[in-house]
């Protein structure tokens, strides 16, 4: 058997398909090939896909769709692991036969019937709706400094353009050399990081390329930027900047409503034993009840939809904490999974949005 799948891999090199592992424990692992680039695969390297009819932790491909286009599918308790060099998240969602799928950033994951060995990529662009998953164009990273920020597939910082307008890049000749666009290929699905997906977007460069936007403002990286957390490009000329994403949203349950949640889609709460501007949880509370910091100097954001005023408190351990109205927030350790909220109880409360 070493030997077949030694032989396997000898033919995949010359075919210009190789998978960054042989065989993996790992549900999503990194493949590769020359065309393609890098790009998602299953712990056997079987090449996965999104369809782009699909909507975040929704799948709309069943019956006859789902026969030639397979779920990855997982038992409802099983552990989730990405392999090494897969940036964003893996969940679950349960389809109507009551099947889990796997997703990544929320978008549900497919096999590819005419896939016949690791290394396959016969499904890409099938019908202008399926494609393979290269990693998130766009992430959250950050550095000790800036703290969160945006950043490209390959780690690097990514920086907004002042002189830019809403979906027009002003960034051409010289300038595009120094601050090279972030840009997609034709035809290649636009895949960001949980809480950030849905504010990003694309627009036509002058030479016809699409250049990736983050709420309409387009991206650029920065020529001297050499190792991922470096963030040089900060206030260069006082037009260019790292580009922070939301520090908090507007999540929902159909038991509460609409109620603020963190970038990951995680609960936040207010603890009625605090006072404004001030935290009364520490020790074993801040451990059940792990506060939601910043760094130093950083300043929070609001996503859509928040109608609380955001703040920091600096707490006695020297962290600094966001708070919504002066209201210290938290998370509750037992909330697993976006829409969760179970810590609600009798100084405990959710933050709701009207």
């Amino acid at each position: 058997m070493k030997k077949l799948w030694a032989l396997a891999l000898v033919l995949m090199l010359l075919s210009g398909l190789v998978p960054v592992q042989a065989q993996s424990d790992a549900t999503v692992m990194l493949g590769t090939s020359e065309a393609l680039g890098k790009f998602l695969v299953d712990g056997k390297g079987m090449t996965l896909y999104l369809f782009t009819k699909d909507a975040p932790n929704v799948s709309n491909c069943y019956d006859q769709c789902a026969v030639n286009w397979p779920p990855l599918l997982v038992d409802k308790d099983a552990p989730l692991s990405a392999g090494e060099g897969v940036p964003g998240k893996l969940g679950k969602i349960e389809r109507k036969d009551g099947t889990f799928q796997v997703t990544y950033n929320q978008w549900p994951l497919y096999y590819w019937v005419k896939d016949a060995n690791p290394g396959d990529t016969t499904g890409h662009k099938v019908g202008d709706v399926w494609y393979v998953i290269n990693p998130e164009q766009v992430a959250v990273g950050g550095n000790a400094e800036l703290g969160t920020f945006l950043v490209g597939a390959n780690g690097m910082t990514l920086y907004m353009f002042t002189k830019d307008t809403p979906g027009v890049s002003n960034c051409y000749d010289q300038c595009a050399v120094n601050w090279p666009p972030l840009t997609l290929g034709a035809g290649e699905p636009l895949i960001g990081g949980l809480g950030i997906h849905s504010m990003l977007g694309t627009t036509e460069r002058k030479d016809g390329t699409r250049q990736v936007t983050y709420n309409d403002m387009p991206l650029y990286f920065w020529v001297k930027d050499t190792k991922v957390g470096d963030a040089t490009g900060q206030n260069v000329g006082e037009v260019w900047f790292v580009v922070h994403p939301p520090s908090v949203m507007v999540g929902e349950n159909p038991d509460l409503g609409k109620f603020l949640v963190t970038r990951e889609g995680m609960t936040l709460y207010t603890f009625a034993n605090d006072k404004p501007g001030e935290s009364a949880c520490y020790d074993k509370c801040a451990v059940n009840w792990p506060p939601l910091t910043v760094v130093k100097g950083e300043v929070p954001v609001a996503g859509a939809g928040v109608t609380g005023k955001l703040g920091v408190i600096e707490r006695t351990d020297g962290t600094f904490q966001v708070t919504v109205d002066d209201m210290p927030v938290y998370l509750w350790f037992q909330d697993v999974k976006p829409g969760d909220a179970t810590g609600i109880g009798q100084v405990w409360s959710i933050i709701s949005v009207p």
